[in-house]
């Protein structure tokens, strides 16, 4: 695992691109030693630190300064808390936003703490614990079955995620903070660059989903509508991929025009993101010939 980690360059990898190395090739190796022999708890240990280092830093040991030790947490008792209850704990008006944050994350969780331990884990506190209770009290949203269908690329997943989530940084915010002359969209010059016009009102943007649903014989829904009708049948997993990889598509020569003032033509866009698709479906179905109709 460490010569492979040295070999792969993470170092100009996104966080998507070290996760599918991690799962396709760390852990494979691991799978592959642990059928035949019984790992050490640990080796097992050092095993899951090299695979957290690579996912955050890219390499074997993580250099990164950690954000609480022994000496921050005594000067946090002197200065802000000073023998008071920490349930009970405010923090001070004039204390710093760090501070602040923690203590909000301290009023999330305090709930889940019965008579000062944690209870939902026989040995106290741990980091996935306290994730697993926070999240036993959200619900998935309804676009989730679409945005991360095993059958994306995950590059194209992620642009969907963020396009949920509206984070994407278009002109419409970045011209409030004076870092452009204008808001209008880069593809079509006509409107407000928002997340919405971008994927759905553009003219650009809409003729490659013209020529994408002429492709499939229907129309490309969107996200919300395409989650509405959740199947698990191979022509939604595709329609899932092929959405998917559209917003990414649409988000890179949105990119290609701003950064390097050029688009390519809608129909070339499509038929990239048609061939993408077929191949993304074939590798699925073990190279099966894939007709849409």
């Amino acid at each position: 695992m460490v010569s492979r980690i040295r070999g792969l360059g993470a170092k100009k990898l996104s966080y998507a691109g070290r996760i599918t190395l991690i799962n396709s090739v760390l852990n494979t190796l691991y799978n592959y030693w642990a059928q035949m022999f019984i790992i050490p708890q640990s080796v097992i240990k050092r095993i899951e630190a090299i695979c957290r280092n690579f996912l955050w830093d890219g390499s074997l040991d993580f250099h990164r300064v950690p954000l609480a030790d022994r000496l921050w947490i005594k000067w946090v008792n002197a200065i802000y808390i000073k023998d008071q209850n920490w349930q009970d704990y405010t923090p001070p008006a004039d204390s710093t936003w760090v501070w602040k944050s923690i203590c909000k994350v301290k009023e999330k969780l305090k709930d889940g703490f019965v008579n000062g331990s944690w209870d939902h884990h026989p040995k106290g506190y741990t980091i996935r614990s306290g994730y697993d209770w926070l999240c036993s009290e959200q619900t998935a949203a309804v676009w989730s079955p679409v945005v991360w269908n095993n059958w994306n690329v995950p590059k194209h997943s992620i642009v969907t995620w963020l396009m949920m989530h509206n984070g994407m940084n278009v002109k419409e915010k970045l011209f409030k903070y004076a870092c452009c002359a204008d808001d209008l969209c880069v593809m079509c010059e006509s409107q407000t660059e928002t997340v919405h016009h971008v994927f759905s009102e553009c003219v650009y943007s809409c003729r490659i989903k013209a020529h994408l649903s002429q492709w499939f014989g229907g129309n490309v829904p969107d996200t919300i509508h395409l989650a509405t009708v959740y199947q698990k049948s191979v022509l939604w997993k595709a329609r899932a991929a092929c959405l998917t990889a559209y917003h990414y598509h649409v988000w890179f020569q949105r990119n290609n025009a701003r950064l390097n003032c050029c688009l390519l033509r809608p129909e070339v866009e499509a038929r990239r993101i048609e061939e993408e698709v077929i191949r993304r479906v074939k590798a699925k179905l073990g190279g099966a010939n894939v007709i849409f109709d």
